[in-house]
């Protein structure tokens, strides 16, 4: 019979794909890791890696291994974490998924928490929303912050939505385009926009806007990040698009204008379907649900003005 223990050493292997490092992450020395993973390769029948003089890879084998070790450890510490919440106070570990955009609200959020409930021990980890899905689905994560909601008929994932938010183009102060109150998304082509890469859900609504307005942008710059995005735009390299509260965030100097028509992001909070929430995940889901700090702006915010790092922002 497999154990947590071997499922926890072939895990390492599998996602370090180099036997120091995963040694050195479970604080045992190599040779022990090496023998531990060729007694579970003997016990299973099978080869689980791929080994020469440079390199260590996952064979088909490891492969559907791995799914399987990321979803039985997952269980085992789901089952300590509510087994602890049982014996006395929210006790636990939290991993969790954030997207970039709502990393300031987040941060008051875990910041209230974790005063509330010094028992929880949350690790973080920004991903874009694709890797947030995955990493769900995995058991690699246990609650995290889509950057939209869940797609309809997923039925791996409950989600709580965390309020609707204009998106807005973020331009250099002297552009061409600063100083207006709105600019059409079809203006954009022909335009420098930064872009986003595959699995950003922000990137995958800008690219539907685009494209519906029949707008082809000059694509040279591409980031994981809205810091270079907004730092591309500032000096007036290339325009980007971003959540307006980013837009309005102490930082480079830019021109903030709006989108006709406007386009949104609807950040949502997920967890498994699959798993039921320990005490821990259930205390942080109704936390992060009854607290106001992801609601939109309001409506007399505008657009068409600067932000930046100066006081009249």
């Amino acid at each position: 019979m497999i154990g947590s223990r071997q499922l926890e050493y072939f895990q390492a292997v599998a996602r370090e794909l180099h036997f120091t490092r995963a040694a050195e992450s479970l604080h045992i020395a190599q040779p022990a890791l090496s023998q531990q993973i060729r007694k579970l390769e003997r016990q299973l029948g099978v080869t689980l890696f791929e080994r020469d003089n440079h390199s260590v890879a996952l064979t088909a084998a490891g492969g559907a291994l791995l799914e399987h070790a990321d979803r039985i450890l997952s269980d085992l510490a789901a089952v300590e974490e509510e087994m602890l919440g049982w014996a006395g106070g929210v006790r636990g570990r939290i991993r969790l998924g954030t997207a970039r955009g709502l990393m300031a609200q987040l941060a008051r959020v875990l910041a209230t928490f974790c005063r509330e409930f010094p028992g929880v021990e949350v690790e973080l980890r920004e991903l874009n929303t694709e890797e947030m899905v995955a990493g769900l689905a995995a058991g690699r994560l246990d609650v995290a912050t889509l950057a939209a909601p869940a797609a309809p008929g997923d039925r791996r994932l409950a989600s709580h939505p965390l309020g609707t938010e204009p998106l807005v183009l973020v331009t250099g102060p002297r552009s061409a385009l600063a100083g207006r109150e709105t600019v059409p998304v079809a203006a954009l082509d022909g335009q420098d926009l930064v872009v986003y890469p595959a699995g950003s859900a922000v990137g995958e609504i800008v690219a539907a806007a685009l494209a519906a307005a029949g707008a082809r942008p000059v694509q040279r710059f591409e980031s994981r990040e809205y810091s270079t995005a907004r730092a591309l735009a500032g000096v007036g390299l290339a325009a980007a698009v971003m959540p307006r509260s980013v837009a309005r965030a102490p930082g480079p100097p830019v021109a903030v204008v709006g989108l006709e028509p406007e386009l949104y992001w609807t950040p949502t909070l997920a967890w498994s379907a699959g798993r039921r929430p320990g005490p821990a995940l259930r205390a942080f889901i109704d936390f992060v649900v009854g607290h106001a700090e992801f609601a939109a702006p309001g409506p007399g915010d505008r657009c068409g003005e600067a932000a930046g790092d100066n006081s009249d922002v």
